[in-house]
């Protein structure tokens, strides 16, 4: 039973995911190489290096991830699935796309998943 909310705001949407994906690239562009190898004597410096390390690859992970859901996001849109749930078929509540544009589930179903 989908209803017509989100169609009329896919174009907002889109800009919102578009602008947001720009975001992550430029950030990931900014960053130095922070993987690279180092060499120091040091022990403590060696061991602030390992653990900026990684910081910087967990937060490479995320970053990988939401754009991967933002293309996702943007490919639903594309194929006028976007708003959809992917669980239920129920709409995605405006204020959830609003809080996460890229959400794949509404909140209930979500919430089923997060808990399996």
């Amino acid at each position: 039973m989908a209803t017509t909310t989100v169609k009329p705001r896919k174009a907002s949407y889109k800009n919102i995911l578009l602008k947001k994906r720009e975001e992550l690239l430029a950030s990931i562009r900014s960053e130095p190489d922070a993987l690279s190898i180092m060499q120091t004597p040091d022990e403590v410096e060696f061991a602030v290096k390992t653990a900026e390390q990684d910081l910087s690859a967990v937060t490479a992970d995320m970053r990988s991830r939401t754009l991967r859901e933002i293309d996702g996001a943007l490919a639903r849109v594309s194929r006028g699935s976007y708003g959809v749930c992917e669980g239920c078929g129920e709409d995605i509540s405006p204020a959830r796309l609003k809080a996460i544009p890229w959400a794949r589930y509404c909140v209930v179903c979500q919430e089923l998943r997060s808990r399996n």
